[in-house]
């Protein structure tokens, strides 16, 4: 019994450092609702870097791990279901997810 909540409070850690940590799951719920517009919003803002033709060996000297979350999967229909990986900057994460938030909410 007791290593079963081990490993349950492990599993819980490992989903909030890997999903909630680096951003609301709201977001990417959003994100993987309206991938063009998530995809428009993140070419169109400096705060994310993506990837469109996979990661290249030395990706982390562009993105440092301790300045940018990520890798972010997204399907991106208008890019013929092409996978791109999205980067997030740390310092400036939040107030970019709020803005897509705020757009799609519009749209809608």
């Amino acid at each position: 019994m007791i290593q079963i909540a081990g490993l349950i409070i492990v599993g819980i850690a490992v989903f909030w450092y890997w999903v909630l940590r680096p951003g609301r799951l709201g977001f990417w719920r959003l994100v993987a609702k309206h991938p063009d517009a998530a995809y428009d919003h993140f070419m169109s803002n400096a705060c994310w870097k993506v990837f469109e033709d996979g990661l290249p060996q030395d990706y982390r000297s562009t993105v440092p791990r301790s300045e940018w979350a990520g890798p972010f999967r997204v399907d991106v229909p208008k890019r013929g279901d092409k996978t791109i990986k999205v980067f997030g900057r740390r310092s400036e994460l939040e107030k970019s997810q709020n803005d897509l938030l705020n757009k799609v909410a519009h749209l809608k």
